[in-house]
């Protein structure tokens, strides 16, 4: 699923820039009971690779250890991750839902988790990774996609009206589509209203990707027909041209009036324009056909983005998971049996985040997103069940610029570990970590740094807010109370 705007900038080490197998007889290394091999898994992070689940798994489970404070000597991360595997799993056999899906995966969480799972204090969520086949409009396969499904607030509810287990779906390859019936109509300017009619009958996204239905006429009497490849689309405050065009046959035309003039011509076809990282999914896209001021008024084509059936499959699966693991578990006398079942199994919170330019960038997004919340405490995690979808749309996710860079230092950061296991003669990343401060430090720097800073501040601005909200009370002085108490705590980055 292509995405690519331009030629991308090559920000990730060649790989060189490790040491090669011939240099370096430590060619595996191991953290948790995830392992990375030099040959077969780096060559994952190259340019035009996909992230394979063998680096994801590593690298998530370093981020557990890492990036929260402390991390390290942690019983259970805030954010919990069963592997890459454990949506497929979960789902396969035949299983009809997340209850009848549990014995595949029923020993996951303990053994990750250790007992009472994901009902403890010290876990605020659930990252899920679900590996997606994306389909063409006659249901053929076009390949595998990652996102995020992120879990909030685990459990039963505390009272009728707490949120839990509320799902958010990070898609870094959104798609939507809308049909305008009647269509979407505007006139050449300074034409007669029926003598050059343009209109657009649909409207449909993929990721970074504009595809436009349109049909545009004219009886001659102005000319030839604008050309369509001149025209513009403004999405999230940008504009964009240059869109490929393809027309249904050839251009029909008949001779004008006793054979002069343009004659009656028909643009009938597909526009394609391709967007930028940053521009939102759902909202407003303004097109201009043919160029600025050519058809009055500009087309404003409004996409509204809405759950879609494998969303809601996924999303019915995992509840049903989850509640099958609290009724197992010892929690279970503590609330109504009925307390988990009558919540709605099959809504989530549909995201619109930053979009890939890349074919395959998916999996680095998805990671990315999972180390920006690894920086949340448990409390703001469950509390962040109650944002709003445009709270949390609102929060700085990553766009593409920032997984280049993240790439580069992942590269890096894992070409110093190899080295370090090299010179130690151990290949057992846990036992390098707690005997060398300056890798952790150096290890950690590879996963977070300003803009994951910058995330994890936004958030706490929205919980000061929430807590005001709740609370009746001031929030520069919540603020300003939430900064001396962490001052007083003597946070640290490791």
């Amino acid at each position: 699923h292509s995405c690519r705007r331009h030629p991308v900038r090559r920000l990730v080490p060649p790989r060189s820039a490790v040491a090669s197998d011939a240099e370096m007889s430590t060619l595996e290394i191991v953290f948790r009971r995830s392992s990375v091999h030099l040959v077969h898994d780096l060559k994952c992070m190259d340019e035009g690779a996909d992230l394979n689940d063998a680096l994801l798994d590593f690298f998530v489970r370093l981020g557990q250890a890492l990036v929260p404070e402390n991390g390290l000597d942690l019983e259970r991360p805030p954010v919990a991750f069963l592997g890459s595997h454990f949506y497929d799993v979960l789902c396969k056999g035949g299983a009809t839902d997340g209850q009848s899906g549990h014995a595949n995966v029923a020993n996951w969480a303990k053994r990750r988790l250790g007992t009472g799972v994901f009902f403890q204090s010290d876990v605020g969520s659930l990252a899920v990774a679900v590996n997606e086949t994306l389909r063409d409009d006659k249901g053929e396969d076009t390949g595998k996609h990652w996102w995020l499904a992120l879990l909030l607030n685990l459990g039963p509810p505390s009272s009728p009206s707490e949120p839990v287990n509320v799902m958010l779906c990070l898609d870094s390859y959104s798609r939507g589509d809308t049909t305008f019936d009647p269509p979407s109509r505007t006139i050449l300017a300074g034409a007669d209203f029926h003598a050059y009619p343009m209109e657009v009958q649909n409207l449909s996204r993929a990721g970074c990707h504009v595809l436009i239905r349109f049909r545009a006429k004219g009886d001659g009497s102005a000319g030839p027909l604008p050309d369509p490849k001149a025209s513009v689309i403004e999405v999230s405050g940008k504009k964009f041209y240059d869109p490929e065009v393809e027309l249904d046959g050839d251009e029909k035309a008949s001779p004008g009036p006793e054979g002069g003039g343009a004659g009656n011509q028909l643009h009938d076809g597909y526009m394609h324009f391709e967007l930028d990282s940053e521009c939102m999914t759902s909202g407003e896209h303004v097109l201009e056909y043919g160029g600025p001021g050519v058809y009055k008024p500009p087309l404003r084509l409004i996409l509204k983005r809405r759950m879609n059936v494998f969303q809601r499959h996924v999303a019915s699966f995992l509840r049903g998971y989850l509640r099958t693991e609290w009724s197992l578990g010892k929690a279970a006398a503590a609330a109504p049996a009925t307390a988990v079942q009558t919540r709605p199994n099959d809504e989530a919170k549909v995201l619109d985040v930053p979009q890939q330019e890349t074919a395959n960038d998916c999996g680095f997004f998805m990671l990315e997103q999972i180390f920006l919340v690894l920086q949340l405490p448990p409390p703001t995690l469950r509390l962040l069940a109650k944002a709003s979808v445009a709270d949390l749309v609102a929060l700085p996710w990553p766009k593409q610029q920032d997984i280049l860079l993240r790439k580069e230092k992942l590269h890096s950061g894992l070409g110093s570990l190899f080295s370090a296991a090299q010179n130690a003669g151990c290949t057992d990343v846990e036992v390098l970590l707690r005997q060398d401060a300056e890798l952790r430090q150096l290890l950690r720097a590879s996963m977070v740094d300003e803009a994951s800073t910058a995330f994890r501040e936004a958030v706490e601005a929205w919980e000061v807010r929430q807590h005001c909200q709740e609370s009746g009370g001031d929030a520069a002085s919540e603020a300003k109370r939430r900064r001396v108490t962490a001052g007083s705590n003597g946070h640290s980055a490791t």
